[in-house]
């Protein structure tokens, strides 16, 4: 019998059934960020602080359950700009059953909030074939590259420092953005992202991420225990130029992530080597005062030209593929046969 489980209304046992089974994956798929200390209580408890900071945001999260054994989980959320989906099961290769099960629950929370299509990104091989094997819309292909810290150079660093001219601007670092520039960032990002947008060669009608959206993005970090880096170029007005920021996972201290963070320059700004001169004031500072990292990563698109060939003068190499999906509710709706 399958049955499907809010995680907030879980009893003991559907609680224990489905911490086990994530800590399977865990520990099969993802043993960097395993925890075998880890108690049912634990995860709850860390849960609960994702579940309260998105619930605006219509989060949803079910266990899947198979004759009363936790066999994966489905998550939603539906923010200002669309609406997305994650999921993950106890299976080396996700069948069509589960695939379907998935799906049926999908398609009950798009007819819920009227959502005519849901996204899906990934880099996890099981959840792209999944995905391939129903022929589901592949709305982009991305690509992640790193830089090994062996490769990392400091000289290569202190020359983009030296000869990048910052008169009349402040820098400054940061762990996390104050209260008084989130209007200011989201402004500069709206304007990031809009230009992005314009590059990428599959057209993308999403809206803009408000204030709000960011903050909540920002505090999700945070839950997840990742330290935010940030370095900034600030005018006499005190309004960003140039932005770059990164992450320091709590459950993976080896692998510094740009994935999430920027690396970016407000329009009236480019031109002059900032968002070089920011990478390499960051980089700088990670080798002097970062002891456990042995890599970086990011998740620049190569039709980002401009940045890409930046990353790539860096010694950026692609090193892992994903895929965004795009399901409709048509299409949803043919795959289980409604």
């Amino acid at each position: 019998m399958v049955k499907t489980i809010l995680l907030n209304e879980f009893s003991t046992e559907e609680l224990k059934s489905h911490f086990d089974m994530v800590q399977r994956i865990q520990n099969k798929f993802n043993p960097e960020s395993f925890d075998p200390d880890e108690t049912p209580e634990d995860w709850k408890k860390e849960w609960y602080k994702f579940y309260e900071a998105y619930k605006g945001k219509s989060f949803e999260q079910y266990s899947i359950f198979f004759d009363g054994v936790s066999v994966g989980w489905i998550g939603f959320m539906l923010d200002s700009r669309s609406a997305s989906f994650n999921f993950n099961f106890d299976s080396d290769k996700i069948s069509h059953t589960l695939l379907r099960v998935m799906l049926c629950k999908t398609h009950e929370y798009m007819l819920k909030y009227d959502i005519k299509e849901i996204y899906h990104w990934t880099f996890e091989e099981r959840n792209i074939a999944a995905l391939k094997s129903i022929e589901a819309e592949i709305q982009e292909e991305m690509i992640n590259t790193r830089i090994l810290r062996s490769e990392m150079s400091k000289d290569f660093y202190n020359s983009i420092v030296s000869k990048t001219n910052t008169t009349g601007y402040r820098l400054m670092f940061c762990e996390e953005l104050s209260e008084e520039l989130y209007d200011n960032f989201t402004t500069l990002m709206y304007e990031i992202l809009e230009d992005y947008r314009s590059l990428n060669p599959v057209k993308q009608n999403r809206k803009r991420m408000e204030k709000e959206d960011w903050k909540l993005r920002d505090n999700s970090e945070k839950l997840s225990g990742a330290k935010m880096l940030m370095y900034m170029l600030m005018t006499p007005e005190n309004e960003i130029a140039a932005y770059c920021s990164l992450y320091v996972d709590k459950d993976n201290k080896e692998t510094i992530r740009h994935s999430g963070g920027f690396t970016a320059v407000a329009r009236a700004h480019r031109g002059k080597g900032f968002a070089a001169y920011l990478k390499a004031k960051m980089y700088l500072k990670l080798l002097e005062e970062n002891k456990d990292f042995t890599n970086i990563e990011t998740d620049t698109m190569p039709w980002n030209t401009h940045m890409y060939r930046i990353n790539e003068e860096f010694g950026f190499k692609p090193f892992k593929y994903g895929c965004e999906f795009k399901l409709t509710s048509d299409f949803i709706k043919n795959y289980i046969n409604l």
